[in-house]
């Protein structure tokens, strides 16, 4: 069974038993993310939110797109599921360096 990471009003980032990937579930949509894409993935959101937040946007127009896993797909966001994807990424990150952290041996 799949641990979640984190999860917000969006979705939700689980690592598979085996710690091979990560699950990421925003809106309809489920991607597999092997552990160097999670941050790619948040480097283009950050990007991206960067971008957009000084811009004057509906923060709930799907007007912002990612692209997606194929060059004829992309992922349609508004601002506000943006952010909340972002909170997923980042937040994924950093638990799991904390854990790689805690999991070094401690050297005297």
């Amino acid at each position: 069974m799949s641990r979640c990471l984190h999860h917000n009003t969006l979705g939700c980032i689980a690592q598979c038993p085996g710690r091979c990937c990560l699950h990421l579930y925003f809106g309809n949509v489920g991607l597999r993310l092997l552990p160097h894409e999670l941050g790619q993935w948040r480097t283009t959101v950050a990007g991206c939110c960067a971008h957009h937040a000084l811009q004057t946007l509906d923060a709930t127009e799907r007007c912002l797109s990612l692209p997606g896993p194929v060059a004829s797909q992309v992922f349609l966001f508004s601002l506000e599921e943006l952010f909340l994807l972002h909170d997923l990424l980042v937040s994924a990150a950093l638990l799991l360096e904390v854990e790689t952290i805690l999991a070094r041996p401690v050297s005297r």
